[in-house]
């Protein structure tokens, strides 16, 4: 990767993608997600092409998703623990909803406010439709403030490149950092793109009450 034989590269603040399999069966559940009642976001808070979003946002309260829930919690803990090395009372799941991309639609980049970490459940992979994009953050525009012209594989090298892309299988469940910039390239094929999103948070309480950084939840309710 590098010309000087004696040089060493590191990996500095590296930021993990958790990719994992739910092998239960989910009949029941994709039956029950795929009957949800959607709403159109793309005429009322973002450019058209963005999809579809279920009117419930907290779909995985239902019963019928505990076995799911409960895994998923499992490896929230997981990513919490043994990942990102929290201090923490439990993790609990917030909002949980569907999202639906009909050909020729995307979702532009965002980040998840108000939570700690963000999941997605594929549930109903479909051949050739689009992956799940990463983005590189740099300053406070996303770009460094001065740069030379890039080669033109700059994207084929780990330390230039500005997205990278997660192709997941059916059942795949990943977890990141809700902070971690993320999008849906244009959905190129003829069938729907469906996909479970699911946001976590720590519960009890948040931060650390010797640096003055505590947030108890239950002295605001």
């Amino acid at each position: 990767m590098i010309a000087n034989p004696n040089a060493e590269l590191f990996d500095l603040f590296p930021t993990a993608l958790y990719a994992t399999n739910y092998k239960e069966d989910t009949t029941d559940i994709v039956d029950y997600l795929n009957n949800q009642p959607m709403r159109d976001r793309g005429k009322t808070q973002h450019a058209d092409g963005f999809g579809e979003l279920s009117e419930n946002t907290y779909l995985l309260d239902d019963p019928i998703c505990k076995p799911l829930s409960d895994w998923m919690l499992q490896c929230f803990n997981d990513y919490a623990t043994n990942i990102m090395r929290w201090d923490y009372e439990e993790i609990a799941l917030t909002q949980s909803w569907l999202t639906v991309k009909m050909p020729g639609q995307s979702h532009m980049r965002h980040t998840h406010p108000n939570t700690l970490l963000a999941g997605v459940f594929y549930f109903d992979i479909q051949p050739d439709q689009p992956s799940i994009a990463f983005f590189k953050e740099v300053g406070q525009t996303n770009r460094v403030r001065i740069e030379p012209k890039q080669l033109v594989d700059f994207n084929e090298h780990k330390y230039a490149m500005e997205e990278q892309y997660f192709v997941p299988k059916q059942n795949d469940f990943i977890i990141f950092p809700s902070y971690l910039s993320h999008g849906v390239p244009p959905n190129k094929t003829n069938k729907p793109r469906r996909a479970l999103g699911v946001n976590a948070i720590t519960k009890g309480t948040l931060g650390d009450r010797g640096n003055i950084a505590e947030i108890q939840y239950s002295r605001y309710v």
